[in-house]
């Protein structure tokens, strides 16, 4: 019986393995249980449904100058790359790749809160890449 506003999936355990970060490994497992009928395994062994994270980059780049030549704006991403496989390792999601972008404002005058500022959109946006994976795999539920 699944639980109100849950998706039942044919699967009865899924683990999480890879180079996931351990804001998106705790999201992803979070959503997991929250959206899905479905229990979250620790080891793969104890799972009929795997998702593996094969890379999870947060990264930055120079997006504006001021006018004087200093930074004013940087694009941040990450990219995530999954896969989902059962147990007998028939591929169910083939190697996709998720991304999120985020721009930031930039001041040498407040380096301090634009590092603070960063972070919290690093988080924020490994929630998202998270909620894009659980999604995905709500999706198994309507394929059989």
């Amino acid at each position: 019986m699944t639980k109100r506003n849950q998706v039942s999936i044919p699967y009865q355990a899924v683990a999480v393995t890879g180079k996931a970060s351990p804001t998106l490994l705790g999201q992803l497992q979070f959503d997991i249980l929250t959206y899905i009928d479905i229990r979250v395994a620790i080891s793969p062994k104890d799972a009929d449904l795997i998702v593996e994270i094969l890379d999870d980059a947060p990264n930055s780049a120079i997006a504006s100058y001021a006018a004087s030549g200093q930074i004013s704006a940087y694009d941040l991403n990450d990219v995530v790359v999954f896969r989902a496989f059962d147990k007998e390792g028939r591929e169910l999601i083939t190697p996709t790749e998720i991304f999120a972008v985020r721009n930031i404002n930039y001041s040498p005058h407040t380096v301090l809160s634009s590092d603070i500022q960063q972070a919290q959109m690093v988080e924020d946006m490994r929630k998202e890449l998270a909620m894009q994976i659980t999604l995905r795999l709500v999706a198994l539920g309507y394929r059989k």
